[in-house]
């Protein structure tokens, strides 16, 4: 195991559990108390690493609405959209520049918290120390084709080529269709530069590409319908072991690490696929304290149970799948203790050297 990186995955691991854990043993009663009492009148900025829009920011301006509801003290909870960088720079401000207080949370991408290890090293992007609050869902993305495709199905893709739609370098969009052309030899010839999933969507109701990857498959169904009722799109694959359950939607379609031909595809595959189980994670500063960290990881938990904010969420084709804080931690943590060579292998599959 590479010593820096068995370093970071421990650094990133003693963030959330020990610490906390020394918290609520030891504050009790009091402790509660003084968190309300810091947070009764004060203001929570949630930090959005996304433009204005779209599913990632609606879904964390929801969860700001019904979260001042949850946290002691009831404190007001102000969205803040901070794009940029891939979504680094709302995870910049929350780790290292905005006050180590709790006052404020970040809505980031999973890419903020792997890209150090799986981006491009070239960038020099280095690991943000985050005390993690949950995931508010799995966010499992799909590879899509429209019908009129020269391949019709996701195995065609072994032998037929198939023009596909991507966004910058180190979206989901490209880095997904990366691996399929370098883990499993799929003939793909990718167009890339759209500036995000709506171009990209346009450019398939136009014919000017076949299909992409590397999108959200639920927003996907619930912004595209006709696709499906009328046959003019497919789904034919999604990330994740976990097999989804049939609907008409996912006939076609089967999980993408099913096609790998031995165990180092497979772990390539499913290393990347890692980030599909905290889609959408929320954090505070590394050094918040303890019991603050405590009192919005439940607060968070609590307002994904909460029967309006599931209604509000699910009433727009969203899912809601909570992951807590400490089941995060533990994924983080096994990404960044994955062996070395895998890592070094999934970034030249990523094409990134």
């Amino acid at each position: 195991m590479r010593k820096s990186l068995g370093s970071v995955a421990f650094i990133l691991a003693s963030i959330t559990a020990p610490a906390l854990a020394v918290a609520q043993d030891d504050a009790g009663a009091s402790s509660t108390k003084s968190v309300a009492d810091f947070y009764r009148g004060n203001t929570i900025y949630m930090v959005i690493g996304s433009a204005p829009g779209g599913g990632f920011d609606y879904y964390a301006r929801t969860i700001a609405k019904y979260m001042s509801r949850t946290i002691p003290g009831a404190p007001s909870v102000v969205p803040q959209n901070m794009p940029g960088s891939g979504g680094i720079a709302a995870g910049s401000r929350v780790a290292v520049t905005a006050p180590q207080d709790g006052t404020y949370i970040g809505a980031i991408h999973p890419t903020t918290i792997v890209d150090p290890v799986l981006g491009d090293p070239s960038k020099g992007t280095k690991p943000l120390a985050f005390a993690y609050l949950g995931s508010a869902s799995t966010n499992v993305e799909a590879c899509f084709m429209r019908t009129d495709a020269a391949a019709k199905t996701f195995e065609d893709l072994f032998h037929t080529e198939v023009v596909f739609g991507a966004a910058n370098a180190s979206s989901s969009s490209r880095e997904y269709v990366s691996l399929l052309q370098n883990v499993l030899g799929m003939k793909i010839r990718l167009v890339s530069g759209y500036k995000g999933s709506n171009e990209i969507m346009l450019a398939m109701e136009r014919g000017e590409i076949k299909g992409t990857c590397g999108a959200g498959y639920l927003n996907v169904l619930s912004s595209y319908p006709r696709w499906f009722s009328e046959d003019f799109v497919r789904l034919v694959s999604y990330q994740g072991s976990k097999v989804l359950p049939p609907t008409k939607e996912l006939a076609f379609a089967k999980p993408t690490v099913s096609y790998a031909r031995n165990d180092e595809q497979r772990q390539i595959l499913s290393l990347y696929d890692l980030q599909e189980e905290f889609g959408r994670p929320y954090v505070t500063g590394a050094k918040v304290p303890a019991d603050r960290v405590s009192a919005l990881r439940k607060a968070f938990a609590d307002t994904l149970h909460d029967p309006e904010f599931r209604q509000e969420i699910e009433g727009r084709g969203l899912d809601v799948s909570p992951l807590s804080g400490e089941e995060l931690q533990q994924i983080v943590a096994s990404i960044y203790d994955a062996p070395p060579d895998i890592l070094a292998k999934a970034r030249r599959s990523l094409g990134y050297q």
